[in-house]
């Protein structure tokens, strides 16, 4: 049997079905339709049948989503056109060739490269293109790692892939999601009364660690998600409450958007104490964004980064104030950046080659203490994809030039530097790296901690090993190559905390005499 982007075989009772199938997706285009040559079949199971093998009036593509050849005929014309062919196995299959209703039953089980769809029943009709689950239905892709959904009954439409589902819960990556009337239209996701939370807050036999729940819940993939009287909660403790929310998803490159980013999340370490840090954007125009982070230490006090960033076909533009921090002899220094304006390229190929490079230029006002002034600097950088270097290693090489022209004294960095990084996996619990950084200037002449090179030829070596499902412990050791001396060695644990991740660092300051201890605990999902 042949639909528009259908084709079925029936042998010992058991369908297979060639279809564009249906599939929770509130960010993402789901699969299309596309037609396809015929097949030959042993048995029809189909409604007006004449005798098995053959219908008495085969209808034509003009008229009819279906054809059905003989059985044991050859199919006269080209290979399938299907890149991702969809088969549903099923006990039993029902056609009626009148009126295009057709229908699997029993255990139907729904496949298409990396995507299974199962139901008890699917029935619809291949002139609508409209397909339904009957009896509750479960989604998974990739085997359920990056989906894992179930609900009730849900319909997905193949001419426009228009999906709805009156309930719809599970695991959609980078979220656990539950709701009511779920749809995608294609372009557009909704849900109602819906609750998210992320894979390491969720709590399978308690309540989330934590979640946002909304009214209404509508993602614009690439351009924002707007949600409808938002609650967030830390486990059942209502933290926060607003009217509406809206997020920008422009500068979700990666998959790294977090919709519980505007959650005051609680982090530590030994330099700034307790904290709080929580951050937001929202869409201007077709291409920009206004930007809101916020973190609040007990030691180091309110740390505020706000502005607007304008994404450009080949970078970003963004002019902001902010507060950042950076180490100087392991220890914290904050700066304080004013009106700085920034221009970075994305990182580009060089023609067909695994070459890469990219660069930028930014001017602003910077404060530390009592050194202040204005600042600007350029840089360009030449990299390349990893080598590997066998299954389990890589190995990178790059190099750059950043100049630097401070205000304060009037001095200017010029710093040509390159650099390498390996890393290796060696079996299943341990892990090894290297990297050498070589800045080449004689002396660091930046007046500010913040960009003060410590160490202008480095060289870093390591590797960890993995105790316990939550636990691992790592050595790395620091050489001042200008020297030959170590500078310093830190002994890390590293303990999995469910949300949090606890690193508790002891450094052997080695001839310097600098030893100390510190702790940090890091969101997970923040």
């Amino acid at each position: 049997l042949k639909a528009r982007g259908v084709l079925v075989t029936m042998r010992k009772r058991k369908v297979q079905w060639l279809a564009a199938a249906c599939v929770f997706c509130l960010a993402q285009p789901v699969w299309a339709a596309t037609e396809s040559t015929t097949v030959y079949q042993d048995q029809l199971d189909s409604v007006g049948q004449s005798y098995a093998g053959e219908i008495s009036k085969a209808s034509t593509p003009e008229h009819s989503n279906i054809r059905v050849v003989r059985r044991g005929e050859k199919a006269k014309s080209a290979e399938p056109t299907e890149q991702l062919p969809t088969r549903i196995d099923a006990d039993k299959m029902s056609y009626n060739g009148s009126t295009g209703n057709v229908y699997a039953q029993g255990d139907v089980v729904v496949t298409q490269g990396n995507q299974t769809l199962m139901a008890p029943r699917i029935e619809g009709n291949t002139k609508t293109t409209e397909y339904r689950t009957v009896g509750g239905y479960h989604y998974l892709e990739d085997g359920g790692k990056t989906k894992d959904i179930t609900g009730q009954n849900m319909t997905y439409r193949t001419s426009d892939r228009h999906f709805t589902a009156d309930q719809a819960m599970g695991w959609n990556d980078p979220y656990y999601v539950k709701g009511q009337n779920a749809t995608f239209d294609g372009q557009t996701g909704h849900m109602e009364k819906g609750m998210v939370t992320t894979k390491h807050a969720m709590a399978f036999k308690h309540t989330p660690d934590y979640r946002v729940e909304g009214q209404d819940i509508k993602v614009y993939p690439g351009d924002k998600v707007v949600i409808k009287k938002p609650s967030f909660y830390i486990k059942n403790f209502k933290i926060l409450s607003l009217p509406s929310y809206t997020a920008s998803l422009r500068h979700d490159k990666k998959n790294k958007f977090s919709i519980f980013s505007l959650i005051p999340k609680p982090t530590y370490n030994s330099d700034n104490g307790i904290g709080l840090h929580g951050s937001t954007e929202y869409p201007i125009g077709k291409r920009g964004e206004a930007y809101l982070d916020y973190r609040w230490y007990s030691k180091a006090g309110f740390k505020p980064q706000v502005g607007y960033r304008h994404y450009l076909p080949w970078g970003t533009a963004s002019i902001g104030y902010s507060k950042e921090s950076n180490e100087y002899n392991d220890k914290t220094v904050w700066i304080e950046k004013i009106g700085e304006v920034r221009l970075d390229t994305h990182t580009y190929h060089v023609a067909q080659s695994p070459i890469t490079v990219r660069g930028g230029v930014n001017v602003g006002y910077w404060k530390e203490d009592s050194v202040k002034g204005s600042h600007k600097e350029y840089y360009a950088e030449v990299s390349h994809d990893p080598i590997k270097l066998g299954k389990n290693a890589d190995l990178r090489f790059l190099g750059g030039y950043q100049r630097d022209y401070y205000g304060y004294d009037g001095s200017i960095r010029s710093m040509p530097y390159w650099g390498a990084r390996f890393q290796s996996k060696v079996g299943n619990r341990a892990n090894v790296w290297v990297s050498y950084d070589q800045r080449n200037i004689s002396y660091n002449n930046s007046p500010y901690r913040f960009d003060t090179t410590e160490l202008p030829k480095e060289l870093v070596y390591g590797g960890s090993y993995k105790l316990t499902r939550l636990d691992d412990i790592s050595v790395s050791v620091k050489n001042n190559m200008m020297s030959g001396d170590i500078d310093s060695i830190y002994y890390t644990w590293h303990r999995d905390l469910h949300s949090f991740d606890m690193y508790l660092t002891y450094k052997d300051g080695h001839k310097n005499r600098d030893n100390q201890w510190k702790i940090k605990f890091v969101g997970k999902d923040f």
